[in-house]
């Protein structure tokens, strides 16, 4: 009986995705400000729905209507994926994506 729990057990961890994390010490020093899900993204005055990372100048739109705004360029397509924003000073913020890193900035 425990080898049929242990191989149901293995069978359910393997089948896990991996948890994708940021590097961290990356925003060593800044202070975590929140964890919103990006739902859209406003590029060229249009708004888009989805997530297709950063280009510069592009406004990240999260599901409460606030957003950031990109200050480089990082491609990467995401459903509905969660942010979390670190800020060291009103410019000087970063948003984690999954594994990856984006500096940000306001919105206006």
């Amino acid at each position: 009986m425990r080898w049929r729990v242990a191989a149901a057990l293995g069978l359910v961890l393997a089948s896990r995705p991996a948890l994708a994390v940021c590097d961290l010490s990356q925003v060593v020093g800044y202070q975590l400000v929140f964890g919103k899900t990006i739902e859209a993204y406003i590029e060229d005055g249009k708004r888009v729905n989805g997530f297709e990372g950063c280009t510069r100048d592009r406004v990240l739109v999260f599901t409460d209507n606030t957003g950031v705004r990109c200050k480089e360029t990082f491609l990467h397509s995401a459903h509905l994926p969660k942010a979390y924003l670190f800020a060291k000073s009103a410019n000087d913020l970063k948003l984690c994506v999954d594994d990856d890193m984006y500096d940000v900035g306001p919105p206006g």
